[in-house]
């Protein structure tokens, strides 16, 4: 398979299987109970028929799609561990060690979705908390702009390592498991982070200039001095080599119509919702849906309705993608205001923002987000469409860091002649007008050579959207007051 096409792939096995197994197709209708006789009699299973269901069917369903929209950041990183660790066409990194995209900088080769920027440079692993603390160990920005998100595989951040989070920005930072209660020695440690799980995710973002290999060079560099050391060997001077890629590989579940339910079941048993979700499990357990519970238990009924709802998850989330969530202005959606929070009890933004959308989110005060699929008629952005974004100077996003305006087409960079996937203020060769206003041509046919400079490229079929990021953003954008331009569509 082709690494473009993996997103594809991975979308639909997370939604449903290619063809179902022996072990998982018992698909034959089962004779109808005197109960239901009666219920069918009284008009309570009107309309049954034609849906071809019975309660029991329709019943796992309903708490299917629940429990996939509630779980579906552990079925994502279910996915992505196996993706990152095992998948022979991927990076293949070690848990407890660092990962980056083959190509290092985000480009459009990398197609497995995310919404990756082009504005820094990445780096992230899966953190191993089962056995005892771990020691994360990053170096000095040297004034570029840098930020560590710390995040469970629920995607709540309990903390964030950057300028804007106060604090110290690098040094030796303890993260602590449940349940540890050994001894932590004085002033070894910057910071002692503790974690309600034994699994957490770090992701480090590093701004450079992408089209520097100096920079490029210095940012790997920086990437390799960031340690990540289990406590022991931390307290003992050890240097650590990750060796451990014992993930769930979710490849041997390939046609299998509740894959992401059996991924869900795996990953609840190692990371157990927090107290006060744990009430969802009592309704889920109903169908087999839990920790270390075994789907193959339930009866023909109930899994048709799971296999449905597997099918049907990954279109619900995605439709919550698109409406708008929070404020929206000149065709703009300011993304929700209690994104890449700590915790939040709203699960549905949780997994079609935080998780589908961008594996991870940053919260409002560290970059905010702003998405745009439609131009100012309302009509959906698309590649038969020429647009055109026009900035005053005054309009320009007031930041601490910077901004960028980035092309995306199905959570991914958009492969283009060019290699352009963002517009920012320091894009090379961006030409200003005089008065310093700025206009961007967002189309997928390649403009007059004068309007080249300032030309992001749009897909050659179908919709596309794009994301304005404020990294660092004044309290006007953060509390949403801030009105970007409009996008003109004139041709």
């Amino acid at each position: 398979m082709e690494r473009r096409d993996w997103l594809r792939a991975s979308v639909a096995a997370m939604g449903a299987g290619v063809a179902a197994t022996s072990a998982w197709s018992q698909v034959k209708p089962p004779e109808e109970s005197e109960a239901e006789r009666k219920a069918r009699s009284m008009g309570m299973l009107e309309g049954q028929e034609a849906a071809g269901a019975d309660a029991r069917e329709i019943h796992a369903y309903s708490m299917g799609i629940q429990a996939f929209e509630w779980g579906f950041p552990l079925i994502y990183f279910g996915n992505l561990m196996w993706q990152w660790t095992l998948n022979p066409k991927s990076v293949q990194r070690y848990l407890n060690a660092w990962i980056t995209t083959r190509h290092f900088v985000a480009t459009s080769f990398y197609q497995d979705g995310g919404s990756f920027n082009t504005d820094t440079v990445y780096t992230g692993a899966f953190l191993d908390l089962r056995r005892e603390p771990v020691v994360l160990s990053p170096v000095d920005p040297q004034g570029h702009y840098f930020s560590v998100q710390i995040s469970d595989l629920y995607t709540n951040s309990p903390a964030y390592i950057s300028k804007r989070s106060g604090g110290p920005m690098w040094g030796h930072f303890l993260l602590v498991p449940p349940g540890w209660t050994g001894e932590i020695p004085a002033g070894r440690f910057d910071r002692v982070i503790r974690c309600e799980q034994k699994w957490m995710f770090a992701l480090v973002r590093l701004r450079i200039d992408q089209d520097d290999e100096k920079e490029i060079a210095w940012a790997k560099a920086r990437f390799a001095a960031t340690r990540i050391t289990p406590l022991s060997d931390f307290l003992a001077g050890r240097e650590f080599v990750a060796s451990d890629r014992n993930v769930l590989d979710v490849s041997k579940l390939i046609g299998n119509p509740l894959r992401p339910f059996v991924i869900l079941n795996h990953m609840l048993a190692e990371n157990p919702p927090a107290a006060p979700e744990k009430a969802f499990l009592e309704g889920f357990k109903t169908v087999g849906i839990g920790p270390g519970l075994d789907l193959r238990a339930n009866s023909p009924e109930v899994n048709r309705g799971l296999a449905r709802a597997a099918r049907d998850g990954i279109r619900v989330l995605r439709s919550h993608v698109e409406r708008p969530w929070a404020r929206s202005v000149n065709g703009w959606n300011y993304f929700p205001r209690n994104i890449g929070q700590p915790y939040t009890d709203d699960y549905l933004m949780r997994a079609a923002w935080q998780s589908l959308w961008g594996i991870v989110a940053h919260p409002p005060r560290e970059c905010t987000y702003l998405w745009a699929t439609a131009d100012q008629n309302g009509q959906r952005l698309s590649s038969q469409g020429k647009y055109e974004l026009f900035m005053t100077k005054a309009q320009f996003p007031k930041v601490e860091a910077f901004w960028s305006i980035t092309m995306y087409q199905d959570f991914n960079l958009v492969i283009n002649e060019i290699n352009r996937w963002a517009i920012r203020e320091n894009t090379r060769g961006l030409k200003f007008g005089a008065d310093g206003s700025l206009r961007v041509y967002v189309q997928a046919e390649r403009p007059s050579d004068d309007k080249l400079s300032n030309w992001l490229p749009a897909p050659k079929a179908g919709n596309f959207n794009l994301t304005m990021r404020n990294y660092m953003p004044s309290q006007e954008i953060i509390e949403q007051r801030y009105d970007p331009p409009l996008l003109m569509r004139v041709a």
